[in-house]
């Protein structure tokens, strides 16, 4: 395609391109799909395909100028793109500046096939970083020995999926941390005209009194009372609690006992074992034990590296392109959200935590954006590359861990382009963490 190209440089990491392609050329494609219609146009009093040019243009004239549009502002951008030898990231904002109502206070576009068609595209492109200080960093891993404690601890958690809850018999009995409380409450926000009731704050629930899962202050209250006891009293909401409208109020509850319960832990034998899937309970403290070797080893191998890139960010500051944060924060919010489905929380609640999280999950997409871009720099500077024989390496690895044929694994990404470059590019970036920590000073704490 015929372009013309002006280029501006908002920042070091943006590009504003301004973009004209000729009249002669968008005639020339008007024309073109304008005539790729009339084969199919199908008008009143014509046969399929036989109705003439002009009637055809005066029916289908506007859509063809849309559909038109936005394909030239796509393949003029990306002929832009090649032109200018930019590497370009995420999508860019497009202006046209010809814009026109369509109704209901809606703009579109719409392009003149008789004059040149400008308009202008802004867009991130990937830094150029001279990263430097990634070499002989120091370094502390993690023990990742496990110990008595922590095996009797996986143990305790195996037997608490066994246990059972008994209600206590004594009308007297006193609820104390550690015991469960069922109980119907109600509670509203404190205001000057009295308590704003709010349905949210009402129902009944089965409670540890100890496990944290309500606001802070409310389990405590609990401690002390008796069944068939009634209770109100006040608390303040975090000033940072996730519902806005309720950050830093104070909130009045009341509450009933309706019963206390004790959880009741049955003794550690093989038939327990067994019942949770294991041969004996030497069986279940080996494979315990094993779990946790494996578990501390993984948890210590992130921490290593989490801290090795923490210094090389640190020691190579760069302007990081936004797009590529926004769509890693995306990736990341949507984690969180399957992760919150599947444990049955509804969609306003979803809503709700994501956006109590989503300065700290854009906080981490930036450091995981600035690790990758760093990587990449760091190897094409080490000429760290990706040969056939890491490539098969990977791919067996990925079969026996995923218990499927080699075959189907090669099949799939390396039918598709994009995931093979995708799959190359994790290699890449895995041989580079590995010369990256060849080259640094560690010791285990």
């Amino acid at each position: 395609m015929n372009i013309q190209v002006s280029v501006e440089k908002p920042s070091s990491i943006r590009r504003k391109l301004t973009i004209k392609v000729p009249a002669l050329e968008v005639s020339k494609r008007f024309e073109r799909t304008l005539g790729e219609v009339q084969k199919t146009a199908k008008l009143k009093g014509f046969r399929p395909g036989t109705a003439p040019l002009s009637i055809v243009k005066q029916f289908y004239g506007a859509d063809v100028r849309h559909n038109l549009l936005h394909r030239l502002i796509d393949e003029a951008f990306q002929n832009a793109v090649v032109q200018e030898k930019l590497k370009a990231v995420g999508s860019p904002q497009i202006e046209t500046g010809d814009e026109h109502k369509t109704g209901a206070g809606e703009h579109d576009h719409t392009i003149d096939e008789t004059k040149d068609f400008t308009f202008t595209a802004t867009v991130d492109i990937l830094p150029e970083i001279e990263v430097k200080g990634y070499t002989g960093l120091a370094l502390t891993k993690d023990s990742d020995k496990v110990t008595k404690e922590d095996i009797e601890k996986t143990i305790s958690q195996v037997l608490d999926s066994q246990s059972s809850l008994t209600t206590v018999a004594d009308a007297k009995a006193k609820a104390k941390k550690g015991e469960f409380v069922d109980m119907d409450f109600a509670g509203g926000v404190v205001t000057e005209k009295g308590l704003d009731e709010r349905p949210g704050m009402k129902g009944s629930r089965l409670l540890e009194i100890g496990s944290d899962q309500l606001i802070e202050g409310f389990e405590e209250q609990l401690i002390g009372m008796v069944k068939g006891e009634t209770k109100t009293f006040q608390l303040p909401f975090p000033k940072d609690y996730f519902e806005a409208d309720l950050a830093g109020k104070t909130a009045e509850f009341t509450v009933t006992v309706k019963e206390i319960k004790r959880k009741e832990m049955p003794e550690l034998t093989d038939e327990i074992a067994k019942q949770v899937g294991y041969e004996s309970v030497a069986d279940l403290k080996a494979k315990a034990e094993a779990h946790l070797t494996n578990q501390k080893k993984t948890d210590s191998d992130r921490k290593l590296r989490s801290d090795l890139l923490a210094q090389i960010i640190e020691k190579n500051a760069f302007e990081c392109p936004q797009s590529l944060v926004q769509a890693q924060t995306r990736a990341l919010a949507n984690d969180v959200a399957q992760n919150l489905k599947s444990q049955g929380f509804n969609d306003q609640m979803i809503q709700e935590a994501i956006g109590s999280e989503l300065p700290n999950l854009a906080k981490r997409a930036e450091n995981q954006v600035r690790a990758s871009l760093i990587l990449e720099a760091i190897a094409k500077k080490e000429d760290i590359k990706v040969d056939s024989k890491d490539v098969d390496a990977e791919m067996s690895n990925m079969a026996k861990s995923m218990r499927v044929e080699e075959d189907k694994v090669r099949e799939f990404y390396l039918a598709n382009p994009n995931r093979r470059d995708d799959f190359e590019y994790k290699i890449r970036e895995e041989k580079t963490m590995k010369f990256l920590l060849e080259k640094s000073k560690i010791k285990t704490a």
